[in-house]
């Protein structure tokens, strides 16, 4: 399951994609050069800066245990909106880089 922020998706699509995993490793929310937003197991999958670069952007790694995925986490409406505003003001233009940090 993954959000293509070229269409016109909204905040229960990327509440799809956050309880379509588990909370039980390390994820974090990539989007990638095309503008596709998926969740990637970092736990499996570390990456370095090369693969970063990459992508269009990407958010923190969220720990497992945090709750950032999940039902729970699909379910809070402020953490979804948090997050689908954060995509929202950088895709398609960065607003400071490529890592997107999200104030919670």
């Amino acid at each position: 399951m993954a959000v293509d922020l070229k269409t016109d998706w909204t905040n229960d699509d990327l509440a799809r994609l956050m309880a379509s995993v588990e909370d039980d490793r390390d994820w974090r929310l990539e989007v990638s050069a095309a503008g596709v937003a998926d969740l990637s197991d970092k736990t499996a999958n570390p990456t370095g800066s090369d693969y970063d670069e990459t992508l269009h952007c990407f958010f923190e790694t969220w720990m497992q245990g945090t709750d950032f995925v999940g039902v729970s986490a699909a379910a809070d409406k402020t953490l979804v909106g948090k997050i689908a505003n954060a995509l929202r003001e950088n895709y398609p233009g960065l607003k400071a880089g490529k890592f997107v940090y999200v104030a919670l």
